[in-house]
């Protein structure tokens, strides 16, 4: 079984550009070895007879069909933005 000792946890601190407690390294090698050791109960299931999956969904996705359904309150939109003119919502430009 893999384990996770001080070396591993302090390479992970120093990748993922950390400060880290002492308490808080012993913490997270004690539930990194929790989470392996868990892990390893997925080699004693017996998969032989399984067919392997590669999506959990078999059906495929329903489309619905492409409809124009017109939007009833565009004023409550529009009031969200500070500013309107002409019945258009005004946004600051772009500029290169």
């Amino acid at each position: 079984m893999i384990k996770v000792d001080d070396a591993l946890v302090k390479r992970l601190e120093e990748l993922a550009r950390l400060k880290l407690t002492d308490e808080q390294r012993k913490s997270i090698q004690k539930d990194m070895n929790e989470i392996l050791q868990y892990m390893e109960l997925l080699n004693e299931v017996d998969v032989s007879n399984v067919e392997p999956m590669y999506t959990p969904v078999e059906e495929s996705a329903t489309l619905r069909e492409d409809e124009v359904k017109p939007f009833e309150n565009l004023h409550l939109l529009r009031s969200n933005f500070p500013k309107e003119r002409s019945g258009h919502i005004v946004v600051p430009g772009i500029h290169a």
